[in-house]
């Protein structure tokens, strides 16, 4: 029997609250699920203003061929995404060597698209040092070499500029948007010099209201990550994503930064709990019936030796910045199987590399 992403989320979308992802928004999910492959880590993006139900769906590819759709490949976009994924699977090659996950999000508004174009997302390797003439040749290849002069001028002051301790963690190009820009995610910088790292590579705050707002998000959040666009120019647009080193059920900080979020009337009280109740763990014996098939061949392998699981984890909040337009917040919940050593105690912790903290013997 063939396996799709589909069977993948049966099993973890009856814990998606429907006052967090719709039955709508869930409808406009499944159709993609049902001809993507079996990918074993991927997440949910939901909006959680009040008026806003939208929900993306991310996914993280293994470093294994790919066999997607005919119907995909007939498009440019997904003709170099392959050739992208080939060379990240040669040992030898530059994204080998430098890129640890590659991550695809689709962007589901509702548009029905005869062939759905991902925003693709690379995950760089902890242990390498990218600095500028790296990022710059990686952003080269994420855009088939078509890179302005003034895009690699910005990119190579925003990894000049970078503080003592901080890195570049992932390089986004946000394909199906058609933005001429770079989505750059950067790491390690400390609260009180985000503001002044984001005017030293060329943004501006006419309304100097960015400092006062990491100023009280240092007080509730264990750390926060950078996200912004690199055009032309620096776009006004700064995400800021929010994180937490526990999950919520060992950390009253989650329930305290959402209780401010529903203040700020920047999530409703309904989406905080259905955000609050996500983490968890299932197994086959909870629910056999939706057990995808290629897995139960995995744990026949495995036998005594390991046992099969789907995690699920509050992964961070996103605050969307820019000067003179409401704040809006989004809330990121992650999903994934992995077979874990039979005496394997799951840890709460929340992980630091995209992945949960469980001894992870294999995964699909």
């Amino acid at each position: 029997m063939s396996c799709s992403m589909e069977n993948y989320l049966k099993i973890v979308t009856p814990y998606l609250h429907p006052d967090l992802v719709s039955p709508e928004a869930l409808s406009h999910i499944q159709p993609l699920a049902q001809i993507l492959p079996p990918i074993s880590v991927g997440g949910f993006e939901c909006r959680l203003g009040a008026t806003q139900s939208r929900v993306d769906l991310q996914v993280s590819l293994p470093r294994l061929t790919l066999n997607l759709p005919q119907s995909f490949l007939t498009h440019p976009v997904w003709q170099f995404f392959q050739d992208l994924c080939q060379e990240w699977s040669e040992p030898t090659s530059f994204l080998y060597q430098r890129v640890e996950r590659i991550w695809m999000e689709f962007d589901l508004d509702g548009e029905q698209f005869s062939v759905p174009l991902p925003c693709i997302f690379l995950q760089f390797n902890n242990e390498i040092v990218i600095d500028a003439q790296s990022l710059i040749e990686t952003t080269f290849r994420l855009f088939n070499y078509q890179v302005s002069p003034l895009i690699q001028s910005n990119l190579r002051r925003c990894a000049d500029f970078l503080p003592a301790g901080a890195k570049i963690s992932h390089l986004g190009a946000m394909l199906s948007r058609q933005a001429n820009a770079v989505r750059m995610n950067v790491e390690g910088i400390p609260p009180i010099q985000l503001s002044d790292y984001l005017v030293q590579v060329g943004w501006s705050d006419p309304t100097n209201t960015f400092s006062t707002l990491i100023s009280t998000l240092s007080e509730f959040v264990d750390c926060i990550l950078l996200s912004f666009d690199v055009g032309d120019t620096i776009l006004p647009r700064i995400g800021l994503e929010c994180f937490f080193y526990k999950q919520p059920k060992h950390e009253l900080k989650w329930q305290l930064f959402l209780d401010y979020l529903v203040e700020r009337e920047l999530c409703t009280s309904a989406k905080k709990d259905a955000l609050l109740s996500w983490y968890g763990f299932s197994n086959k014996s909870s629910v056999p019936e939706l057990w995808p098939s290629n897995i139960s061949v995995g744990d026949r392998l495995f036998g005594s030796r390991a046992k099969s699981i789907f995690w699920r984890r509050l992964n961070h909040i996103k605050l969307i910045y820019q000067s003179g337009i409401p704040l809006e917040a989004k809330g990121y919940l992650g999903f994934g199987h992995s077979w874990v050593k039979n005496n394997t105690l799951l840890q709460q912790e929340q992980p630091k590399n995209g992945s949960p903290e469980l001894v992870a013997i294999g995964s699909m």
